[in-house]
């Protein structure tokens, strides 16, 4: 496997990682459980980390489980994009800035862990594993462009474009790429 084949493989896998990751954390605050593992980053403030679990504290360690292999799955990505992305500094300053995020998340994570759940904190754990998925969803993007069909991007540049307004009570404009192109309808034009 080319080295690119395998940063852009990187990036799916840790796009499906990280989205389980998010899951897992609805899951654990939906279901009332975090507070299953009272400590950081042990379960149960000791040295052991591979506790024993059951219970809520299982659904709290499903989530540290799977945040620790988006964690080792980023730093990958980081370390391929070094090794095999330097001529795409756009890719290298993603993956960059996926690992930084990946830190200040782990860390947040503790921090809501001993604070004992306050919500400040849980909301910006949320809204950096938000923004964490948000940006490897445009680092795959990127990262797997020159390999997507050529049909898919002529689709997004017609899906981008400006189209005029249609008159008040008129119809809309005939499409642009003619009669046999697919288009995209609104549902008033069904």
């Amino acid at each position: 496997m080319r080295g690119h084949d395998l940063f852009r493989s990187v990036t799916l896998i840790a796009v499906i990682l990280c989205y389980s990751t998010i899951l897992l954390g609805g899951t654990v605050m939906a279901s009332g459980d975090g507070e299953g593992c009272p400590h950081w980053p042990t379960c149960f403030g000791n040295d052991n980390l591979l506790p024993n679990v059951q219970g809520a504290a299982q659904v709290e360690w499903s989530h540290r489980v799977s945040a620790f292999f988006l964690a080792c799955t980023v730093l990958a990505l980081t370390v391929l994009g070094v090794v095999y992305e330097r001529q795409r500094p756009i890719l290298l300053g993603l993956s960059a800035t996926a690992l930084a995020l990946v830190v200040a998340e782990a860390f947040l994570g503790g921090l809501v862990v001993e604070s004992g759940l306050q919500i400040v904190l849980i909301l910006g754990h949320l809204a950096i594993a938000t923004a964490l998925f948000g940006l490897l969803l445009v680092l795959a993007l990127l990262g797997n462009l020159r390999e997507m069909p050529k049909s898919w991007i002529a689709w997004a540049r017609r899906a981008s474009e400006e189209r005029p307004a249609p008159p008040a009570g008129g119809s809309a404009p005939a499409p642009s790429g003619g009669p046999s192109s697919p288009t995209l309808r609104t549902p008033r034009e069904g």
